[in-house]
């Protein structure tokens, strides 16, 4: 085979090498076409990084010499040495000297085959400085792969709507919440820059950054799981809550208390008329009632919170438990000037009768207690509606109302909506909580509508008949 063509051949070969050996090997090949060799060894540095197995050796001592010489050259020479020939073949690029192959020959090779054995060279050359190049490439990419997939974060790249990349965290998070890629799209396209994610009693934050990469848009984001966050600063709240739920409680009680034992002591240490003596009587009456109804929450939410509160049920009409929840509250009514208005189809439910008035008495007492004392027309409406297989019970009021941001808490345990309209008002935080109980206890469902400055509307849902 000509020359020419085992170029063609190798120029064929080398351009689907992917590591050096596979280089050196070619190379072996082509030399053994054009020059009769007994040993090939490759070095660098002084050191032999590719050897055919050979009987004949190189004496190692001449390394450093051969190498010395030829980088004067970069050019294929031989020696002669003993009987034999050293041949150096440097592999180059540019005037860099990437490996020199060293070759034991009984033959010095002509001119026209140096030549070759130089553009053999100066190819291998090529080929050798892109392998080294890709591998510095490929081990840059695993490097920076394995830091980015043992990240806690999740990251994914985007381009045209579409994932370029996802690290494995992105890849666990997007396959354990299917929801998130769409709702990463969605707040993409709508320009959102972060946005927090829950499901499952997950939480995650999500940045999303638009960038430049190769002179193209992408779109990078970040996912952050932060439940433990989100329980941390859940526990310090109800932390809080409790402490101020306790600091509550003991004013609830000293109030009352201070007041019985005040009017008491007015009574036994002074001579009055019979009229003071009913007056006094009647408010420490007020302020036993006060004190009972505050043990009695303190009770419920003691049952509430070991499970053990209970519902007995049976067959009653609920108008006449909206008229007994009336008149429980209608005196607080009178003292607030809140007018009571009432709206109630006849209809028999299957409930525990001192609990649904509970939660009506609830309702009604917090309508009113919460009443706008700026305003003229006072009123909180009630309205018991017949509705096939369940009832609903609506409690409506033209009052101060709840901001928009404390809606879903206001159910919670211990919680009050604080702020210089209500902080006055008297109150444990347990009420709301213990009436959203009862109505599930009864297999219902309570909602609520409000909006600062013009009232909230309470709606409860019953069913008829337990189980409908």
């Amino acid at each position: 085979m000509e020359i020419q063509q085992l170029l063609s051949k190798y120029m064929l070969e080398i351009s689907k090498v992917d590591d050096e050996n596979k280089l050196y090997g070619a190379l072996v090949g082509i030399l053994k076409r054009i020059v009769d060799f007994q040993v090939l060894n490759v070095l660098s540095n002084n050191e032999v990084i590719y050897s055919e197995p050979q009987d004949v050796t190189i004496a190692q001592e001449y390394y450093a010499d051969y190498l010395q010489w030829i980088e004067e050259r970069l050019h294929p020479t031989f020696l002669p040495f003993e009987d034999v020939y050293v041949g150096l073949i440097p592999i180059f690029k540019g005037t860099k000297i990437l490996s020199v192959a060293v070759i034991l020959t009984t033959t010095e090779p002509t001119a026209e085959v140096i030549d070759y054995l130089q553009l053999i060279a100066y190819l291998s050359g090529i080929t050798l400085e892109n392998l080294r190049l890709f591998k510095i490439v490929d081990d840059s990419r695993q490097y920076y792969e394995t830091i980015i997939n043992v990240s806690n974060d999740g990251i994914i790249v985007f381009k045209d709507g579409q994932v370029e990349f996802k690290n494995l965290r992105a890849e666990q998070v997007i396959s354990e919440h299917n929801r998130l890629l769409d709702e990463i799209l969605k707040n993409t396209q709508n320009g959102v820059e972060f946005f927090e994610f829950e499901e499952a009693n997950a939480f995650f934050s999500v940045s999303i950054k638009h960038i430049k990469l190769f002179g193209e848009d992408r779109v990078l984001v970040n996912i952050r799981n932060i439940t433990t966050e989100k329980e941390i600063q859940k526990l310090k709240e109800v932390d809080k809550i409790k402490a101020n739920f306790i600091a509550n409680i003991s004013h609830e009680l000293r109030t009352p208390l201070a007041a019985i034992k005040a009017y008491v002591e007015t009574i036994l240490s002074m001579p009055m008329s019979y009229e003071e003596i009913q007056e006094f009587i009647s408010i420490v009456h007020e302020q036993s009632l006060r004190l009972e109804q505050l043990l009695n929450d303190l009770l419920d939410f003691s049952q509430l919170e070991s499970g053990t509160m209970r519902i007995s049920l049976e067959s009653a009409n609920l108008c006449d438990i909206v008229d007994q929840a009336i008149t429980v509250v209608q005196k607080l009514a009178e003292e607030k000037n809140v007018q009571i208005m009432k709206e109630c189809s006849p209809v028999v439910i299957k409930c525990d009768p001192r609990r649904i008035e509970q939660v009506i008495v609830n309702l009604l007492s917090n309508s009113i207690k919460f009443s706008d004392q700026q305003k003229e027309n006072k009123f909180t409406k009630i309205t018991a509606s017949d509705e096939g297989e369940k009832v609903r019970i609506s409690v409506e009021d033209n009052g101060i109302g709840i901001p928009e941001d404390k809606l879903d808490r206001i159910f919670d345990k211990f919680y009050r909506v604080d702020n210089e309209l209500t902080y006055s008002i008297p109150g444990t935080g347990l009420g709301l909580a213990i009436v959203k109980e009862i109505v599930e206890m009864h297999g219902g469902e309570i909602h609520v509508k409000s909006k600062v400055g013009e009232g909230s509307i309470f709606e409860v849902v019953l069913p008829k008949e337990q189980g409908a």
